[in-house]
């Protein structure tokens, strides 16, 4: 399930260094709203040759099952490729757009529920190019991630991919309507994206 890309050199960080725990089950289960919210300030990170690569989570669109119009599940889908999101949360969902862009989503809720939360944008470490991971199909690309990381347990002791939380967290966060999404009907004009106001690797304000 490893990704064949590797990550950017320039994201290398060490959790510990940061002040940083692993999120846990509980947390992922919440409300997908609110746990789209608290994952600002988080870091998500994969590991390549011994070492974690990521960034500080800055923007992330919600996404609310069967009865949301521009969720992967809307109506009950379930093809092979949306099947993780009906795995429990803290499972990774990655898709393809555009056949050129892998995009991350991490799942919540419990088994069967099918929500989950796109990463839309994160900021590196210090000396990483703000606009590095500025974007979906950016921020996989800068990590290494493909849809064959889909389904992984991020929670799962040898999971290459991981999120963390920060012990003390500061975000100015605002909240608009998710992008790309008009074909939705009324849920084209949901409040559920959310971004760090202070943070210039956000995809768009």
């Amino acid at each position: 399930m490893i990704a064949n890309r590797r990550p950017d050199p320039r994201l290398a960080f060490d959790p510990g260094a940061l002040a940083l725990d692993p999120a846990d089950r509980r947390f992922f289960r919440g409300a997908t709203a609110r746990v789209a919210r608290a994952l600002l300030g988080a870091w998500i990170g994969r590991r390549w040759r011994g070492r974690w690569h990521g960034g500080r989570i800055v923007e992330t669109e919600a996404y609310l099952g069967p009865a949301d119009r521009a969720a992967h599940s809307w109506g009950g889908r379930r093809t092979p490729r949306v099947e993780p999101m009906y795995a429990d949360g803290g499972h990774l969902y990655v898709f393809f757009v555009y056949g050129m862009h892998s995009c991350a989503n991490v799942v919540t809720r419990g088994e069967g529920i099918a929500e989950a939360i796109l990463l839309r944008a994160a900021e590196g470490p210090a000396g990483a190019p703000v606009t590095l991971m500025s974007g979906p199909g950016k921020l996989c690309a800068a990590l290494g991630i493909t849809v064959r990381d889909s389904g992984l347990d991020m929670l799962a002791e040898d999971s290459p991919v991981r999120i963390w939380r920060p012990r003390r967290r500061r975000v100015a966060v605002r909240t608009a309507t998710r992008i790309g999404v008009d074909y939705a009907g009324e849920a084209k004009d949901w409040p559920l994206r959310f971004f760090d106001a202070d943070s210039s690797a956000v995809s768009r304000r």
